[in-house]
C-alpha cells in the first residue's frame, strides 16, 4: 500500500535561535534542558519519521505535552518545521507557494478540532457548507452537499438549528460533517472526541469507524486515550517528549510494548 503522507526527520524547535539549538542538539548532543538554558529553545518535535498509508487511520497518541498536536499541525503547514520533510502524495509541501498551500488546506485536507470551532451565528447547514463557500461553490450546490453529509452523520432535521441549540456530541458531528463536506482526501483529527462524556464519545468512535470504512479517508487521529487509539486506529504511533517511541498495530503495541513508558500506557 503506497504512502499518502510521509513525515521525514521532522524537528520543531520553538525559539528565536531554533536553528542554532537544533545544530547543538544534533552535533553536540545537548539535552532538552540545555537547549532551554543555553538557547532559550523548546523542543516540540524531535526527529520524527513515519508514513501514513492511503485510506489508513493512523493514530498519534501520547500524554499532554508529548508533541502530538504540534506534529499534526505540520502536515498542512499551520506550523513550519525547523527541519525535515513532509510529503503528501509524494509532493514536498515545504516547497508549496501560497496558492498551492491554500489549495492543499481548502481542498485536500479537512481538520476536526477538540473544541468544535463552529460559527455560532450560522445554522448547522451553513456551518457544514462553509468550506465549500470558501471554494466559491454556488449556494444551491453547497447546501445540497451539506444536506447529504447531514444524513451521513445522522443529523437529519437539525440543519436549521444553531450550534448552541445542539448537545456537545451533536456539535462534534457538525464539526466532522464540515470537515467531510469539502470531500477532502485527508482528515486531521485533533482529539476530536475528548471533550465529550464517555458514552457519547464511544458512540462517536463507532460512527467514525463506520464512516471511515465508507469514505476511505486517509486520517491522522490524535488522542491521549489508548482505548480510543486501539478502537479507531489501524496503526498507532506513541509519542513522548517530542519523539516517537513506538509505531505498530494496536495488537503489537499492547502485546509488545517498546519500553516501560509504553508498557505503563497499555497496563
Amino acid at each position: 500500500m503506497e504512502a499518502a503522507i510521509q513525515i521525514q526527520n521532522v524537528w520543531k524547535i520553538f525559539g528565536n535561535t531554533s536553528k542554532d539549538a537544533l545544530n547543538a542538539i544534533q552535533n553536540k548532543k545537548i539535552t532538552k534542558q540545555q537547549a532551554l538554558e543555553e538557547y532559550n529553545s523548546v523542543i516540540g518535535v524531535s526527529d520524527v519519521s513515519f508514513d501514513v498509508k492511503k485510506g489508513e487511520i493512523f493514530c498519534v497518541m501520547g500524554l499532554s505535552g508529548s508533541g502530538k498536536s504540534t506534529l499534526v499541525r505540520h502536515i498542512n503547514r499551520l506550523l513550519e518545521p525547523t527541519s525535515g520533510k513532509i510529503l503528501i502524495n509524494n509532493q514536498d509541501v515545504m516547497r508549496f507557494d501560497k496558492k498551492n498551500l491554500q489549495d492543499l488546506r481548502n481542498q485536500k485536507i479537512g481538520m476536526v478540532f477538540q473544541n468544535f470551532a463552529l460559527m455560532p451565528h450560522r445554522s448547522v447547514l451553513d456551518n457544514i457548507a462553509m468550506p465549500l463557500e470558501i471554494r466559491g461553490v454556488s449556494k444551491n450546490d453547497r447546501l445540497d452537499a451539506a444536506n447529504n453529509i447531514l444524513n451521513i452523520v445522522e443529523l437529519q432535521g437539525w440543519g436549521n438549528k444553531y450550534a448552541h441549540e445542539l448537545s456537545g456530541g451533536m456539535q462534534q458531528r457538525v464539526g466532522l460533517a464540515r470537515a467531510l463536506a469539502a470531500d477532502p482526501e485527508f482528515l486531521l483529527m485533533d482529539e476530536p472526541f475528548s471533550a465529550l462524556d464517555p458514552l457519547i464519545r464511544r458512540q462517536l468512535q463507532t460512527e467514525f469507524i463506520k464512516l471511515s470504512k465508507q469514505m476511505k479517508k486517509t486520517t491522522v487521529f490524535i488522542t491521549h486515550d489508548l482505548d480510543e487509539a486501539v478502537r479507531v486506529g489501524h496503526r498507532i504511533a506513541i509519542m513522548r517528549d517530542g519523539s516517537v517511541v513506538q509505531i505498530g498495530t494496536p495488537e503489537e503495541i499492547v502485546v509488545n510494548p517498546a519500553d516501560d513508558y509504553v508498557a505503563d500506557f497499555v497496563k
